[in-house]
């Protein structure tokens, strides 16, 4: 397991002193970036091999809100390697040792300059210690809406959405749904499936579902084709 304490700053926080959820992410990005760097295997190292870990879904499980001036426990430790994909845990503590954030997540290996699925090797995986998470939060690519779809503004990819890969960075889709959130929804439960990348200046249209136990959120390109769909409850 890695984890790394800090202290939750006023850039981390919104109007009301909470990290917003788009920020949660951002926090389990950091956490997976500085265990890689951790074990010289970051972002240099993925690039002078020509492959990226991508993120296909997320399981997000907020028990508590974070404050601003709190001070927290980002941790992560890898559960999975099979095939061409990995899974990987997380959580956020308190000063107390008390479980803010439960996450799973799951990610496939990208041989980078094909942009395609690669099959994980040992190579790929030898610095990393597989640890056993917890059995009762796990993300799936599963997912399906069945409220009625409203159409939301069209939007383009900004340049600073984009992330070191080439495409809108995995916390900005959630900060952009956050956008058509009702005011001070009280989410507790996050799921997200990546099924396509959006590329700067790309249109993005998204949709709207009112789900019996949630909300629903996609995000699709010109085309139709799904880039991202979100569930919060």
């Amino acid at each position: 397991m890695f984890s790394f304490d800090t202290k939750v700053s006023y850039s981390r926080v919104d109007r009301n002193g909470k990290v917003p959820l788009h920020e949660i992410m951002n926090y389990l990005q950091d956490c997976t970036n500085f265990h890689s760097e951790a074990l010289g295997a970051g972002v240099e190292y993925m690039e002078s091999v020509g492959k990226a870990w991508i993120i296909v879904a997320y399981k997000i499980i907020i028990n508590r809100p974070i404050m601003l001036g709190q001070n927290i426990t980002v941790g992560t430790m890898p559960t999975d390697f099979k095939g061409m994909f990995a899974s990987r845990q997380f959580f956020i503590k308190d000063s107390k040792g008390e479980y803010l954030v439960q996450a799973d997540s799951k990610w496939i290996l990208m041989d980078f300059q094909n942009r395609r699925p690669t099959r994980i090797t040992e190579e790929d995986t030898s610095m990393y210690e597989v640890e056993q998470g917890f059995e009762d939060v796990k993300a799936s690519r599963r997912m399906k809406f069945v409220g009625d779809k409203h159409k939301l503004p069209e939007f383009k990819v900004k340049k600073t959405y984009i992330d070191n890969n080439g495409h809108m960075n995995n916390a900005d889709y959630l900060r952009a749904a956050e956008e058509f959130l009702p005011e001070n929804f009280p989410c507790h439960e996050l799921d997200i499936v990546y099924n396509k990348e959006a590329l700067e200046g790309q249109s993005v249209i998204p949709y709207l579902h009112q789900e019996q136990d949630g909300i629903g959120i996609t995000f699709e390109n010109p085309e139709g084709e799904e880039l991202t769909k979100i569930k919060l409850m």
